[in-house]
């Protein structure tokens, strides 16, 4: 049975799941450039069916992620519904139900029929499947620990889909049963992300920023301004909902928090809401476990993206297992859906473990014959180009010689995180490397750090894991050891010495795994630092093509294309 999976919403994309493997996914971003593109994803499908070698005609169903989605112009032009306040609220509660109605049926027979002009399928093949319950399906059916055949408890946590913004299931026998869910006006991530807009950054894409200049606060400031928070949403332990404080519903709460927070410190502004968010999902967690009894968890949704909040959860003393699905976000919905619908609805239990994420390498791969055509028009007056037989060799040499490397090769990762294969790379022990690629090319804020990719036999040399979660993927922080701290320097958290690794594994990688191998033969250090391949505020690269012309736009010294270096003179 082959299933596309379609997301239609802000960071779009497409999936192809085969008997319950998937295949290939790929975001639209990816394609056209258009960081965190939005509305029906239009490229991405036919990539993903060219990846997975599918004719539309042969498609047993299409499955969109959400029964509902906005159109794209409303999600290009946030601003009007986000600064808003209680006398919004009042003139929202006038819209009658009739209205929203109309809208929904307008819009699911657009969604209907671009799949149907687009594709020339039967629209009876098209399916839907809720938000929150393809988000989850994306953790679930993804989960390494699935095999070991345990009931799982599932939890979803974002801004809003379908109306919901958080929800807790009971996964078991491949079957998702859920026991509590939370309204839109209760969303957690509602808050995150007007805090995100009040200080003056994106919503859906500059969260993490504010994640990253959490630790830099004075502890004391930060607790006399939690409360700002605290008395607007809080848990209930026993429905295991997020509840209201106040009649004020998070959808109108950025006035509330403009006031609130006027005239305080940005560190502490972005400390207490990041404060806020772990102290409530670690409750909530908690709470469902000691409800259920069931201390394996699953985790999907945009909230989980926070890797700080994720470590907390791990930490949890009742906790026996935590899987946060890698790229948590929105992203994730066009494998989730088809993955619910091929188990869920169909009842595919035979292929069980089929979806367990080995690597996350599903997008295209190039051929030498892509890639010479990329490189036929360099200027080799500015440029050798060289070709090696052994190219991890030849990168780890110039990496042990502090020179900045991107690497486009191999298959395309998916999801927001670079994992080796369209990465910028450099040795993680100087902590001017940081300062080094800034300059480069990465343009960071100054207070981000950047992410470690290491040997997963080298794991227990620089960080501290308590076995509870898994390291594969950037999804966890973790504390890092005194030890071996000055080989990562570069790679972790300058205020707390957090790191967000990848652990390579040769199963996974083996090109990567090979590059870092041969880098620590050279300097006895198994990490190096990965950041993304992409200039500041475009998306990450994906064809030789998008990576040269990033190469000739900075100030990356080497670019490293399957078998072929190019260096710049």
């Amino acid at each position: 049975m082959v299933i596309l999976g379609i997301h239609d919403g802000h960071n779009c994309g497409a999936s192809v799941i085969n008997d319950g493997e998937i295949v290939a996914s790929v975001c639209e971003e990816r394609i056209t450039r258009k960081k965190n593109d939005v509305g029906y994803p239009k490229l991405s499908i036919e990539n993903v069916l060219e990846i997975s070698k599918i004719n539309a005609n042969d498609l047993s169903y299409v499955v969109y992620a959400s029964n509902f989605m906005h159109s794209p112009e409303h999600l290009k032009n946030i601003e009007p519904w986000y600064k808003v306040g209680i006398s919004d609220q009042e003139r929202d509660k006038s819209i009658t139900d009739d209205y929203h109605k109309k809208i929904f049926d307008i819009r699911k027979k657009e969604r209907i029929d671009n799949v149907v002009s687009h594709l020339n399928i039967n629209k009876e093949k098209i399916k839907f499947v809720e938000h929150h319950t393809a988000h989850l399906a994306a953790a679930y059916y993804t989960n390494p620990y699935y095999k070991n055949n345990k009931d799982f408890l599932g939890f979803t946590c974002d801004g809003a889909g379908d109306n919901l913004s958080a929800t807790v299931s009971i996964c078991k026998n491949n079957t998702i049963e859920r026991i509590s869910e939370s309204s839109r006006d209760c969303s957690l991530g509602k808050i995150y992300s007007r805090v995100t807009m009040l200080m003056g950054m994106t919503p859906w894409e500059h969260e993490f920023k504010l994640m990253g200049m959490a630790p830099y606060a004075d502890t004391k400031r930060v607790s006399s301004k939690i409360d700002v928070l605290r008395k607007i949403l809080g848990v209930n332990k026993d429905s295991l909902e997020f509840e209201l404080k106040s009649e004020l519903s998070m959808n109108f709460i950025y006035e509330y928090l403009r006031d609130e927070f006027e005239g305080v410190r940005f560190d502490v502004i972005a400390a207490t809401v990041q404060k806020f968010t772990e102290e409530l999902l670690v409750e909530w967690v908690t709470a469902a476990i000691k409800k259920t009894g069931i201390n394996n968890i699953v985790c999907g949704g945009g909230v989980f993206m926070n890797v700080k909040a994720n470590m907390l959860l791990s930490n949890i003393d009742s906790l026996e297992r935590i899987y946060v699905v890698p790229s948590s976000g929105d992203e994730s919905l066009s494998f989730g859906a088809p993955l619910y619908s091929f188990y869920n609805e169909d009842k595919n239990d035979s292929f069980l473990g089929k979806s367990n994420f080995n690597n996350l390498y599903l997008g295209g791969d190039y051929s030498l014959d892509s890639e010479i055509d990329a490189i036929k028009n360099i200027n080799k007056n500015d440029i050798n180009i060289v070709k090696t037989n052994n190219i991890e060799k030849s990168l780890a040499k110039l990496l042990s010689e502090d020179k900045v490397v991107a690497r486009c090769c191999g298959k395309m990762e998916w999801g927001a995180r670079s994992l080796g294969n369209r990465s910028i790379l450099c040795s993680a022990n100087d902590f001017y490397n940081i300062d080094k690629i800034n300059k480069l090319v990465k343009i960071r804020d100054f207070w981000m750090p950047f992410a470690p990719s290491i040997l997963y036999e080298r794991a227990a040399d620089y960080f501290v894991d308590n076995g509870k979660s898994d390291a594969r993927f950037m999804a966890f922080s973790y504390k890092t050891h005194d030890k071996y701290r000055k080989d990562l320097l570069a790679a972790c958290h300058p205020r707390d010495y957090t790191v967000r690794p990848q652990l390579v594994t040769k199963e996974s990688n083996a090109s990567y795994y090979n590059l870092i191998s041969e880098f620590e033969k050279i300097t006895d250090r198994g990490v190096l630092l990965n950041t993304s391949f992409n200039l500041h505020g475009e998306p990450i690269v994906y064809t030789p093509q998008d990576a040269i012309s990033v190469f000739l736009r900075s100030g990356i010294e080497v670019l490293a294309l399957n078998n072929h270096i190019l260096i710049k003179k």
